[in-house]
This record gives C-alpha cells, structure tokens and sequence, in this order.
C-alpha cells in the first residue's frame, strides 16, 4: 500500500506543494529577519557587525540619532548658571561653520552642579529653533545666552571697566582714570550710568 500511495502522483504533487510553502515561509522569516525597522526618523550613527553578523538578544547593532531634534548641552559656571533660566534667548555658533550665528533658546538649567577644578558648572540643555542642516553629533559649539536687555544707555567695551569700577579716559592732556557707576553688564559689553559722557574717548585694558 506505501509504495503504491508513493508512486500516486497527486499525492506527490501535494508534498511538493506542502514543502515549497515551507521553503517560501522560512525564506519570508528570513527576509524579515533582514530588515531592521528603526523607531524613529534619523541618521546612522553605527552599525556594529557585517553582513551576516550574529547579534545576541537585547545588544546594540545599529545606533540612530534624532538630528532633527539635536540639542546643544553647554556648562556654566555657577556666577553665570545663577542668572540663567528656561526660555531665555541665546545664540549658538558651530566650530564648522564660522561666521554663521543660530539661534536657540534654553530648555534646561540642571540644579546639580559639578566640580571643575576650583570652579561648579551648572549643566544646561538648548534648543535650536531651527535645527541647522548637516549638524554633526558630538561636535564643539559656543553658547551665548541673553539674561537681560537694556535699551538707549551708554555703554563701553566690558575690557575698558577695570577692578573697582574704574574706566581710563584719553583727554588732550593725557590718561584719566574716571570712576563710574556701572548698570548692566554684559560678555562684550557694560552699562555706564554715570562717570561717562558720550563721544568720551576709552582704553581699554
């Protein structure tokens, strides 16, 4: 009865039939095994192993970043971090792009401060509000944060306010050191309230 049932040639054709689908279901699982589906939008960072590469469950292969959202993570030291706040308006500049200024605001001022040396910096986290194209992750930036504004004052260079509120004044008869009251002071920039007058000639340090 086996061999006559083997030599029935639907019941061969069944087989067939049966063990192409197993092939084709194993070659799917094998193809979907292929394609790693990535939960985001992003670039590639890494991909850890070749072309046929075993990977071992819960370990790394490919490691993705979100440039579209990139941040910019900046210290402080604690004498600026304490005037720092969420919102403010800064401006951040790339080592690779000299020349352009973006625009950011701050989204984080961490509360921890960590030692450096004989200095704490405060950890904070910007945005930019819009994402330059072609950002590198990891790459170096400057950070400028705008904690105050003042409008229609005089100012001078921050370089020309010197220890005790002192500004050297060049006048027809020589240097003059000039003690003033200084407002708003600023990385590039000092508010001069009185001591000053406009068109008054400085020296900076």
């Amino acid at each position: 009865a086996g061999a006559a049932r083997g030599g029935d040639p639907v019941f061969t054709a069944q087989q067939r039939v049966t063990s192409a689908k197993l092939a084709l279901a194993e070659a799917e699982d094998q193809l979907a095994g292929t394609k790693i589906m990535a939960p985001i939008a992003g670039k590639v960072l890494a991909v850890a192993g070749d072309v046929g590469a075993g990977v071992g469950a819960g370990s790394t292969f490919v490691s993705l970043a979100d440039v579209a959202g990139m941040q910019v993570a900046a210290d402080f030291p604690e004498a600026d971090a304490g005037h720092l706040d969420v919102g403010l308006s800064a401006t951040v500049t790339l080592a690779n792009r000299p020349g352009e200024e973006f625009a950011a605001r701050v989204v984080r001022v961490s509360p921890v401060g960590a030692a450096d040396g004989d200095m704490v910096r405060y950890p904070v986290v910007l945005a930019f509000e819009e994402v330059p194209a072609e950002l590198l992750v990891g790459q170096s930036a400057g950070v400028r944060v705008q904690t105050s504004e003042v409008t229609g004052v005089l100012r001078v260079p921050s370089t020309a306010v010197r220890a005790g509120g002192t500004v050297v004044v060049r006048t027809a008869a020589g240097d003059e050191t000039r003690t003033v009251e200084v407002g708003l002071r600023g990385d590039r920039y000092t508010e001069i309230k009185s001591g000053l007058a406009e068109g008054d000639e400085i020296v900076t340090a």
